[in-house]
């Protein structure tokens, strides 16, 4: 698959991030719309790039043996995407616990204001030597912004 992420991301002040993609040929399916799986993973292309913009150096704590894993995925699909389309997956750090973080999504088309789906995933810090979950470092805590409400999409109103 062709990895096509813009160089269009941006942290916002609250906390979330977003990342604009264009659909490609080569992610349409046999029905001519996405597949499903693109979603998850243009959801851990936002969780990434979201990560970098904050300063978490994934490499170097790979180098150490450490980083996320994904405990659960959740995906609501709203809508569908074609061929061209350009899409925003918006991100955001709903909450923090000792072990793991929840991270939400929306992912839509600003063109016709279409929701396409709704996801969330369980990421969990781990010793990926000793496959054994670890509390979330300092490091990381400091820079990440808990959003536990939904960032307002650009159509809408500010929320308050």
């Amino acid at each position: 698959m062709t990895q096509s992420i813009e160089d269009h991301a941006a942290t916002a002040a609250d906390g979330h991030f977003d990342l604009a993609h264009t659909v490609a040929e080569d992610e349409i399916d046999a029905q001519q719309h996405v597949h499903n799986l693109r979603y998850l993973q243009w959801t851990l292309w936002a969780a990434g790039r979201h990560t970098e913009s904050i300063g978490w150096d994934a490499k170097a704590a790979l180098a150490r043996g450490l980083g996320w894993v994904v405990r659960e995925h959740s995906i609501q699909y709203r809508g569908a995407a074609l061929a061209g389309d350009e899409i925003i997956v918006r991100t955001w750090v709903h909450d923090l616990q000792r072990f793991a973080s929840r991270r939400k999504y929306v992912i839509f088309r600003p063109a016709d204001r279409t929701v396409l789906a709704k996801v969330e995933t369980r990421w969990v810090f781990v010793d990926l030597n000793q496959h054994k979950a670890l509390p979330i470092p300092e490091e990381a805590k400091e820079h990440l912004v808990v959003c536990p409400t939904p960032p307002s999409l650009p159509w809408e109103s500010a929320r308050s």
